[in-house]
């Protein structure tokens, strides 16, 4: 005997094998008992969730010889035929290839004759939303006045593309998604049936893949069991489906938020090499920051993101590192590289390109990109304790019993700032004047070490030296506040210190920043900046520069 699928073999025969649909089964049920029979139902949900499986039950319920019954028998000769997909009084007519008005036509002539063996003749129209709009108008006048032994059942995944004329004479049952855990559930009874062994990832992941259609999940449990020879492992669902690990999402993730477009690139290349497809690179990488949106904005989203108490675990402390307008900007990028790959003649390119605009915004030249560095900028410490390690080199711990290390010569850059610069000599004495003269080589130091701070000194002075303490004029109060954080002041005096040959600390106050000449004046806009009119341009570029002129700016 040839070998029956898994979804075909496990279908529901009853309303109470149905999963996940209680509300449809237990009013149809009801509906049943109380008499209460209308000529004409709309099925209407997401693929693989039991429409059509629960039009062949009510067709069972109404045809049984016990019936109508909310509980077929399933051994009747009727039942039977039915279930068998063999009935007279049952017609399953599949509209996107009998969708024109020369079927309807013919279905409204056999209509009208009496069921050969049951009490009705039940017509499931699958796919209805295919019929033309001439069928659709011939189905209508059926519809409005149907004989008493017919009862039609219209089955669709796009409810919205049928007349309103015909969904108004039907009675409309909406199919839910299926939930994970139900999905889950069922696969597990299916296992154990079949002698297949499958551990518990395998299943998660079987589930979640599925999109809520427990078909899917079948299907796919039932290729897997060919697939392997003993038990199904996690592993063994990835290679089938081509999914990638939800390890690999999150290194992705760490890598966006830490800003590392080289290690995106190495992973990415890594994942391709092992033969997984791009575009579903791209599906699971929009999965897994739609689930990062919603962690970072519901406050209990079990109930949304359907994953275990481990990786919504992950999943918190990821979104924690990023705001949820950052998170939306990169699933817009990502769904924008989703829909191009499909097309695209080189996805793999498209893959690159968009994993670089979701760790390097400055790269990208559109309002998201410039948002997502205005973004960066209002909350640097997000990406700050993501790039801790690599923004700020921090020498080794030291053992108390060792001698403190050597003091490290300071380098003077030269006018390019490269490694060949000029060792500088440590000075006795400092004043404003020496300060104003090397602060282009501060300036262009800590823009090399992180570009949050140097966004923050954009539009600061320095004013006096008094002492020990450098005082520097700080136009914007956001900016002050910024530079009096430790971390982000100590970062600057420890490159005054390499750049002047002694130490100073800072002490930025509010005040204008007009004091430091214009040949010296770091980072100052481009004259060729942006038309106004657009808010966030505006601010982007008063604290950033022209982003795009610096993007375009050759070599």
């Amino acid at each position: 005997m040839s070998h029956v699928s898994f979804y075909r073999k496990w279908r529901p025969q009853t309303f109470e094998d149905v999963i996940g649909q209680d509300r449809v089964t237990r009013t149809l049920a009801n509906a049943i008992t109380a008499k209460r029979i209308v000529h004409a139902y709309l099925f209407s949900g997401h693929r693989g969730t039991g429409k059509t499986t629960t039009a062949r039950i009510l067709a069972k319920a109404l045809n049984c010889e016990r019936g109508p019954t909310a509980t077929p028998c399933n051994v009747c000769a009727a039942c039977r035929a039915i279930g068998g997909g063999v009935s007279l009084d049952v017609i399953e007519i599949d509209a996107a290839s009998n969708r024109g008005i020369d079927e309807i036509r013919d279905l409204r002539e056999k209509v009208k004759l009496v069921p050969v063996e049951g009490r009705y003749k039940v017509y499931i129209i699958d796919e209805a939303h295919m019929l033309t709009a001439e069928a659709a108008n011939a189905l209508l006048k059926t519809l409005e006045e149907p004989p008493p032994h017919a009862v039609f059942i219209l089955v669709t995944t796009e409810p919205n593309r049928l007349p309103a004329t015909i969904t108004s004479r039907t009675q409309r049952f909406d199919f839910r998604r299926i939930p994970q855990a139900a999905i889950v559930d069922r696969l597990r009874t299916i296992a154990a049936s079949e002698g297949i062994t499958v551990d518990d990832e395998a299943l998660q992941l079987i589930a979640r893949s599925a999109d809520g259609a427990l078909r899917d999940a079948e299907s796919v449990l039932d290729q897997l069991s060919a697939f392997c020879q003993g038990r199904v492992t996690k592993a063994d669902v990835l290679s089938v489906l081509g999914l990638i690990e939800e390890e690999v999402a999150q290194q992705v993730t760490d890598a966006v938020v830490a800003g590392d477009a080289a290690a995106c690139l190495e992973i990415a290349n890594r994942v391709i090499a092992e033969g997984r497809d791009v575009r579903q690179i791209l599906r699971s990488l929009v999965e897994h920051f739609r689930d990062l949106l919603v962690v970072a904005v519901v406050r209990d989203p079990q109930d949304i993101v359907e994953t275990g108490e481990s990786r919504l675990a992950v999943l918190r402390a990821e979104s924690a590192r990023l705001a949820p307008g950052a998170i939306l900007q990169k699933i817009r990028i990502l769904t924008a590289a989703e829909a191009e790959a499909r097309f695209a003649t080189q996805p793999r390119v498209v893959l690159e390109m968009a994993l670089l605009k979701l760790s390097r915004p400055e790269m990208d030249a559109s309002i998201d990109g410039l948002a997502a560095r205005l973004e960066a900028l209002e909350h640097p410490e997000r990406r700050e304790a993501a790039t801790k390690a690599s923004d700020v080199e921090r020498p080794p711990a030291r053992k108390p019993d060792a001698p403190p290390p050597p003091k490290r010569a300071s380098r003077d850059r030269g006018p390019q700032g490269g490694a060949d610069a000029v060792e500088a000599q440590p000075l006795a004495g400092i004043d404003i004047e020496l300060v104003r003269a090397r602060w282009e080589r501060l300036m262009d130091a800590v823009k090399q070490r992180t570009r949050s701070v140097h966004a923050f000194l954009l539009e600061s002075a320095p004013q006096a030296v008094e002492g020990n303490d450098l005082v520097l004029a700080v136009r914007h109060k956001f900016h002050l506040e910024q530079l009096r954080d430790d971390k982000n002041r100590r970062l600057v005096e420890e490159l005054l210190g390499a750049v002047l040959g002694t130490s100073l600390r800072l002490r930025p106050v509010l005040g204008e920043a007009a004091a430091l000449p214009a040949a010296t004046a770091p980072g100052a806009p481009s004259a060729a900046a942006p038309p106004p009119g657009d808010a966030l341009v505006q601010e982007a570029v008063r604290r950033f520069g022209n982003p795009v002129q610096e993007i375009r700016q050759p070599e």
